[in-house]
This record gives C-alpha cells, structure tokens and sequence, in this order.
C-alpha cells in the first residue's frame, strides 16, 4: 500500500537491552507517558517514516502468521481506538515481546517507538513500532563541541527496523483486515533472508511471503550455491551455471520444478543429493510460477572472475552459445604461480577495444 497521509496521533517510548553475558533477561525500561512532538520534531518522524517505509528494496508487504491472544498483530489491534491512558499501559507489552524476542546475546538494546495513527487516501487506523539503536555523537556549541551518546533515528543512521500494521476492515477475526508492512535496512529484493528473524518472525508474528519471485529467486541462489559445491571439474561448473541462467531466463516454460531442471541438467550421480538438498532448504518440489524479477539484474549476465581483477562477462545465452572454458595444466608455470590455466574460446572476433 502507498504510504501516504500519515497521521501520527499518539508516540510512546519504551527501552530494551541487551541480554546479559550469562543469557539472562534484562526488563525493559517503560515510559510512563505519551510524548509529546514539537511541529517540527512531528514533521522529521513522520519523514523518516515514510522513507523508510517506501525503501521498496528494504520494505516489504509480510504475511501475518500468528494471531493468538499474545501475537504483535492482537496488542495492535488492542490499542486501536483505546483511551491515552490504556495505550500507555498496553504499549509495554510489546516491549515485553521483543525483549524476549531476542534470544541471542550479541543482539543489541535499543528505543522501542510504539505509535499509532492513521494512513492513506482514506485514512486506515495503524499501529506501528520502530526499534532504532542508540549512537554517538556530536553537536557544535559556540566554540565547544557536546557529545551526546544517546542519539537515535538520526539523518545518517540506518540502525532501526519497522513493523507496520495497517487496519483495513474491521469487524473481521485476526489476522483478517490487517496487512503487515516491515522495514530492515539489512533486507535488500536480492536477499530478503537479510531481514532479521526474531524482528519480523519471533517479534512481530510475520513471515516473507511465498510469492513466485520470492521463491523463484530461492531456487536460483539455493541452486547456484549447490552447483558451486559439486566436486565436477571447472568446465562442467561452467556448463551447469549456465544451464541455470538458461532454465531461468531463456527457457520460455513458465514454471520452474527442481525434477525437471536435474533431470534435464545435473549429472545422474548428483540428482538426489540436489533433491535432498533442496528439501532441506525447504524448497518446495512440486511446480511454481516462474517470476525473475527479484533475479532479473543478476540474470543479465554471468560474469567469471580471475585474479588479476580479469573478468569475463557476457548475457547467459552468449555463454551457452559462444564461449567456452577449458582447464588445462599450466605449462612452465613458476613455483607459486597456479598450476592449472584456463582457455577461452570466442567464437567471434574482437568488435572494439579500449
């Protein structure tokens, strides 16, 4: 959904630490009443909000997987039209969650930024948490320099996350009429494992959708991986990564199985263990819609990188077609120098040169 018309009606300020050394819980440090924004202040939130939130490649619609009595999207759907006094006090519980969330030790503490409003052409009820990391800093004063260390969700920083619920409808049993948007700055369209699971999964009750890119750019990186691990000579590498973008991007069937692609293209000997692997990535085996738009950029070429910053590079079909790569022994190779060498063959003629 577009975010636009953000109406921030009400902020509270919650804080989650760390977990000590010993793995232990330390309770989070509850606000007592709502803050209160200056204009301006109002005006740098909502900015940092909507940029945020409009980040395609950082900002994604998620699935809503739970909706128990405990879940984000029930204290959420709790606070909606509630009395100031009752969103000051339920607001703690998802401070309670997410320090519970974060099992991990090495997880930092941080500001908990729980606020509601409303959203959208016509207004739609939200609310929202943010959780930044505190940093350090500076500020002129005069002559002299004041060092704060307690700065959060400053121009510069990238160090926060959001989760974003939006009301619909109404009258409906959770999680129906709400929709879930989240934002990581770790999360990019070419990997969006790269969001972090506790935030949207343990905390906020949400996972990444199994949309046919989503699961077309899963089978493309589990897939490469598997080929680059397989103990096949160089060359034949080279053939199956190409008969990857292939299936991919040339191929014009307009779905994608892992039977069909080992059985067409993997050696006998390493089928099932591509099976297998698969499965254990929790790939599904039956078929799936092709969609290469999460893969797109990545799919318009291959590239082969060689040390001394040499590179070979050219659209999947070219390197099905035009090119190939053969390791040979390396003859009169000095001592430290590789001792296999790679032939490439063109077959075209040099266009132009710089």
């Amino acid at each position: 959904m577009p975010f636009e018309n953000l109406v921030v009606a009400r902020v509270m300020l919650h804080e989650v630490f760390k977990r000590r050394h010993d793995g232990a819980l330390v309770s989070p440090h509850y606000g007592t009443q709502l803050i209160a924004l200056p204009p301006e202040a109002m005006d740098m939130f909502k900015e940092r909000v909507v940029d945020a939130m409009g980040a395609v490649s950082q900002c994604m619609e998620m699935e809503i997987a739970e909706a128990g009595a405990e879940s984000a999207v029930a204290i959420a759907f709790s606070l909606v039209g509630m009395p100031d006094a009752t969103f000051v006090t339920d607001s703690v519980k998802f401070a309670d969650k997410l320090a519970n969330a974060q099992q991990a030790k090495n997880l930092p503490g941080g500001k908990l930024v729980v606020f509601s409003g409303t959203i959208g052409a016509t207004p739609r009820p939200f609310v929202a948490v943010i959780k930044a990391e505190k940093q350090s800093g500076f500020r002129e004063r005069g002559t002299a320099l004041e060092f704060f260390k307690d700065l959060f969700l400053t121009p510069a920083s990238k160090l926060y996350k959001i989760g974003f619920f939006v009301q619909m409808t109404a009258g409906q049993s959770l999680p129906q009429g709400w929709i879930a948007h989240v934002y990581d700055s770790q999360m990019t369209t070419q990997n969006r494992e790269g969001a972090a699971k506790y935030f949207f999964g343990t905390f906020l009750g949400c996972r990444i959708p199994q949309n046919s890119a989503h699961l077309t750019r899963v089978f493309f990186d589990h897939t490469r991986t598997f080929i680059r691990a397989l103990p096949v000579e160089p060359e034949v590498k080279d053939d199956l990564l190409t008969s990857l973008y292939t299936y991919l991007k040339v191929d014009q069937t307009p779905t994608i199985q892992v039977n069909n692609f080992s059985t067409a293209y993997l050696p006998t000997e390493a089928r099932d263990d591509y099976t297998n692997y698969m499965q254990g990535k929790n790939f599904p085996l039956n078929a799936v819609q092709k969609d290469i738009s999460e893969v797109s950029s990545q799919l318009r070429k291959r590239r082969v990188r060689f040390s001394g910053s040499i590179e070979l590079s050219a659209p999947p079909e070219s390197f099905k077609h035009l090119i190939t790569m053969e390791t040979v022994a390396a003859d009169g190779a000095a001592p430290g120098q590789p001792t296999q060498w790679t032939i490439i063959t063109i077959k075209d003629r040099i266009q132009t040169q710089e």
